[in-house]
Formats: C-alpha cells, sequence, structure tokens
C-alpha cells in the first residue's frame, strides 16, 4: 500500500511538473535552431531576395536566442527551490566532479573531431588516424572545450554559488527577488552595452566605481527561474512581462534589420542576440512565466509519459548537436540555407537525429551499470 502511495505520488509530481519538461525540450530545440541559424544570418546576401530571406532568419534565430536563458532558469527554478537541498558537499563531491567528469569525455571527443578523426577512421583506419593527431593543437583545444561548452564552465560557476543563493532566495520576498533580478539585468546590460555599442568612459568609471560584479552574467537568470516559480504572478503582472517579452522580440529583430541595412555589410552586426542583452533577458522572462501558468496541463496519459521521458537525454542532445549537424551537413541530409523557412525545418531534423542517438548512447552508458548491480544485488531473505 505505501508503495502504491509512493508512485501514485510521484506521479502527481510528474504532472504537476509536465510543463517544465515541455519547456525543456523546446529549450534544448531552439539552441538546435540557434546554431544552426548561424549560416542563414552571418553572411551579408548578395541580391534584393536574399535579403529579404536574411531578414526572415534574423526573426528566427532571435526567437531561438532563448534556448540557453530558459535552461539557466530551470536551473534555478529547482535547484533554489525549498525541496532541493544543495549542501557545500553535495557541490564539491556530487554536482562538479560529474560536470568535470562530462566535461572531460566530450571535450576529448570533440578535440579528435575538430581533426576530422571519425571522417578519417572509415578511409584510414584507427591506427593511423589516431597517429595523425596533432596533439600540440589538441590539448589547448581540449582545455578551452568546443564552442558549446562554455555552457559547462557557466554552469560550474552557477554551482558554487548556489548554496549562498538558497539562502538569498529562502529569505527574500517577492519583492525583493524582483528587484535583484532587474539589478542583474540592468547592471549586466548596461556592462555588455557600453562594451560594444556606446563606449561611454563615463559609463566604465560609474561602473567600476560602483563594484557591482555581483550582479553580471547568469546569475539574474538563474534567480529569475526560482522567482517565476516560487511565486505566482498575478495577470495584470504577468501581461506586462509577456508585453515587455514581445516588444523585445521586435525591438531585436528590427534594430538588428537597422544596423544592417541592404548592401550595407559583410558581417552583421548582431549586438542584441548576446545572452547579456537586455531584450534576451525580457524575452526569457516572458517564455519561462508563460510556462510556469501552464501548470494547469494535462495530456493523455502516453502522452505525459513520453514527455516525461525525454529531459534525462536532452543534456546528451546538447553536447552532441554541434557533431550531428556537421554530419548532416556532409551526408547532405538539411534544406539548402537560401531559404530562411527552412531554418525551423532543419532544426527538427537536426533535434530529432541527435535525440535518437543520445537514447542510444545513455542506454549503452546504462546497460553495464544495471548489470553489475545485478549481480552485485543483494539477494533478500
Amino acid at each position: 500500500m505505501e508503495t502504491t502511495e509512493k508512485q501514485g505520488d510521484l506521479l502527481d509530481k510528474e504532472k504537476r511538473l509536465l510543463h517544465y519538461d515541455i519547456l525543456r525540450i523546446l529549450a534544448a530545440y531552439l539552441i538546435v535552431m540557434l546554431h544552426l541559424s548561424v549560416q542563414y544570418i552571418n553572411k551579408a546576401p548578395d541580391s534584393v531576395e536574399g535579403y529579404l530571406q536574411w531578414q526572415q532568419a534574423v526573426k528566427f534565430s532571435a526567437a531561438s536566442r532563448v534556448g540557453v536563458p530558459l535552461f539557466v532558469m530551470l536551473s534555478g527554478a529547482f535547484l533554489l527551490h525549498s525541496d532541493k537541498e544543495v549542501s557545500l558537499s553535495a557541490i564539491f563531491k556530487k554536482y562538479l566532479p560529474k560536470l568535470i567528469i562530462i566535461f572531460v569525455c566530450w571535450s576529448f571527443f570533440y578535440s579528435l573531431a575538430e581533426q576530422n578523426f571519425f571522417y578519417h577512421v572509415p578511409q584510414w583506419g584507427f591506427s593511423r588516424s589516431w597517429q595523425a593527431v596533432e596533439w600540440k593543437v589538441f590539448w589547448p583545444y581540449f582545455i578551452q572545450g568546443h564552442y558549446h561548452m562554455w555552457y559547462l564552465y557557466m554552469l560550474a560557476g552557477l554551482y558554487l554559488i548556489t548554496p549562498l543563493l538558497k539562502h538569498i532566495a529562502a529569505q527574500a520576498s517577492r519583492t525583493q527577488l524582483i528587484y535583484f533580478v532587474l539589478m542583474c539585468v540592468l547592471v549586466t546590460a548596461v556592462t555588455k552595452m557600453n562594451e560594444v555599442l556606446w563606449h561611454l568612459k563615463i559609463v566604465d568609471m560609474f561602473l567600476e566605481k560602483l563594484s557591482l560584479g555581483f550582479f553580471l552574467g547568469y546569475i539574474g537568470y538563474f534567480l529569475a527561474g526560482f522567482l517565476f516559480r516560487q511565486h505566482r504572478f498575478g495577470w495584470k503582472l504577468s501581461l506586462v512581462v509577456f508585453a515587455l517579452a514581445l516588444e523585445a522580440f521586435r525591438f531585436t529583430y528590427q534594430e538588428t534589420w537597422r544596423m544592417n541595412p541592404m548592401f550595407g555589410f559583410r558581417e552583421p552586426s548582431l549586438i542584441y542576440f548576446s545572452n547579456y542583452s537586455p531584450t534576451i533577458f525580457f524575452m526569457s522572462f516572458g517564455v519561462f512565466l508563460l510556462f510556469a501558468k501552464l501548470d494547469f496541463l494535462k495530456p493523455p496519459k502516453p502522452i505525459q509519459q513520453g514527455i516525461a521521458c525525454l529531459p534525462q537525454y536532452l543534456l546528451t542532445v546538447y553536447l552532441l548537436h554541434p557533431f550531428i549537424i556537421d554530419w548532416c551537413r556532409r551526408l547532405d541530409w538539411l534544406f539548402p540555407t537560401v531559404q530562411a523557412n527552412s531554418l525551423p525545418i532543419n532544426g527538427v531534423i537536426v533535434f530529432a537525429v541527435s535525440l535518437g542517438v543520445s537514447i542510444i548512447l545513455v542506454q549503452l552508458y546504462r546497460l553495464p551499470v544495471r548489470l553489475i548491480r545485478l549481480v552485485f544485488r543483494t539477494p533478500k531473505c
């Protein structure tokens, strides 16, 4: 009877948090689309038709920029919640060691991939391909990690301050948390905009003297995730957030168009596409708050089970998808980039392939673990 009750409680919890599982899946897809969009928007079009397609691709790319912030907000929503115990001991014995192992394994993989190791193995064989690796190039690349693995470094930094942030989150009122998040948006956005756009020495002077570095970076997203999950927002305040998000999206793509007129650039200026841009902050807040309010969703049970099982594979999808993008291009599985509407379709293709391969990889990893547990399982008396 007790076991049945526990299973029922778990099912209720899964139903209650299903909206966050859907948000995780959406965020992973958006990150895939973001990295695919580079080929669509980073080259100046050479015709009027090409420029119109470029403008449409900028819209898709702008929408995809919320993917990483949503993942950071989801981490904050759960790690900072009161039902999650995150002690200093757990950070250094569980979270950071796991992150280091993931980084080492995947950075080794991508350091080989960068030198076309996996492409050469079928042609040359493993031994010759291994001998062809340039180790002087390999090790600096390994330490830095592939371009998308900056996320693991950033996540490690957030882990280090999570025990302190949990105390802030537990004691602060909703008003104080909103103030904290807005301070993060303000300090981060002003610092970023002055660095890449304004170049005002007086702003640099004030920022240096105020010493508000604690509010810089992704900490605002991290705490915002907790804020939107923990505190109920009425519809009036929610509508303000949604309106800001929509206006931020419109401003992002229209201002990008304005800064990059037809035949007026070689490489586009994408200042407002940064995760530190105020527009990306507000777009991310709007999307997260929308899904936080979808806790009433109750699709059929098979769909619930399907959605609930996917998030466990999404970190692998994130780590794997740049490699899948490269191979899909080599195999000519993707639609041409001349039409902007192919971007979300290519995103679906790469996401689906990445998810399928990730499921296989995770199951292959779990199989020996299960066998070891089966062999050494203590029989019940």
